[in-house]
């Protein structure tokens, strides 16, 4: 039975990760995630309405509640990996191993991969090991736990005897009693993950950034963007589309350089985010003050003003200075 996992070791004060596992998303956050956050987002990763956007929508990034580290993976036919800062996924995929960072990306970085054999979620410093499921490991069906990493695989999970150590205890990590029992509580609540699946979030959030970002292609008029757009030469919603509906917006490719749905531009609180949808030809993005360089297949990253798109064919995509 495949599933995650994580190490029984014991953790010090102030560097245990906040580890969260629902049916579809599993994640690890930095020791410095307040415990409301964490049982915010463990609500809306058990509302499979929501999704991944939702989740990532809900971490904050910026203030005195920031996240600044974490690493979330949303598992399917494609694992999508969202990390940020310390954060990071060691990846076994088709026999070799990857390693998916936020290298100095902000606010996150993104990347979609196929065939995922395993994989594990913590800080950048963790040596990634052949990332298979240990003896001693212990299994985690759903909650929010402490630990040092959360591992996953695709082949058998070794079950431990429901006798194991309970997932937080004083023993294991010394911090705030009320913090401690608020965790404890949502490990608990795990038992009861399909009941707890039919919960709706008290407020949903929304992707939209305030800011009013715009774009244009080539010498086409401006336009908003106010939800998820895709760009291409006939695109078509990706399975992920979040709680909006997204725009599409088609361009001309008469020697098909362009893929069919080739880029995605998402605004999000702190600004727009691009992403390439593993295109066939691949996207080149020119940044004020940053040069020019391709996006790897899958790859996210933000894009201020001034930002051009080339993704083929003439096609420019510009970003323009927010209304």
């Amino acid at each position: 039975m495949s599933g995650a996992f994580y190490p029984p070791d014991p953790v010090t004060p102030g560097t245990a990760w906040r580890l969260l596992v629902t049916e579809t998303i599993v994640g690890a956050f930095g020791p410095d995630t307040p415990v409301a956050t964490m049982s915010n987002l463990w609500r809306l990763a058990g509302a499979p309405k929501l999704g991944l956007e939702a989740l990532i929508g809900a971490i904050p990034t910026q203030g005195r509640e920031a996240v600044h580290s974490f690493a979330v993976a949303a598992v399917g036919s494609a694992t999508t990996f969202v990390v940020r800062g310390a954060g990071c996924a060691d990846v076994a995929v088709g026999g070799r191993m990857r390693r998916v960072d936020a290298r100095g990306n902000e606010p996150w970085y993104a990347a979609e991969l196929t065939d995922v054999e395993r994989f594990a979620l913590g800080p950048l410093e963790r040596s990634p090991g052949d990332l298979r499921p240990r003896q001693q490991d212990l299994p985690l069906d759903g909650g929010v736990v402490f630990g040092a990493w959360l591992g996953w695989t695709s082949g058998p999970l070794a079950r431990t005897p429901r006798t194991a150590p309970a997932p937080v205890t004083r023993s294991t990590v010394a911090t705030d009693p009320q913090e401690t029992n608020v965790l404890s509580d949502l490990g608990r609540r795990a038992a009861s993950l399909r009941r707890h699946h039919m919960e709706q979030p008290e407020t949903a959030p929304t992707p939209e950034t305030t800011a009013g970002a715009r774009f244009r292609v080539g010498n086409r008029q401006p336009e908003r963007i106010d939800t998820p757009i895709y760009v291409g030469r006939q695109p078509r919603t990706p399975r992920l589309t979040g709680p909006t509906l997204p725009r599409l917006v088609r361009v001309d490719s008469p020697s098909r350089e362009v893929s069919a749905t080739h880029v995605e531009l998402r605004p999000t609180p702190q600004g727009v985010v691009l992403t390439d949808l593993e295109s066939t030809n691949g996207t080149v993005v020119r940044q004020p003050g940053r040069g020019v360089r391709r996006l790897e297949s899958g790859e996210s990253v933000p894009v201020p003003p001034g930002t051009l798109v080339d993704i083929g064919d003439g096609n420019v995509i510009e970003i323009l200075p927010w209304a």
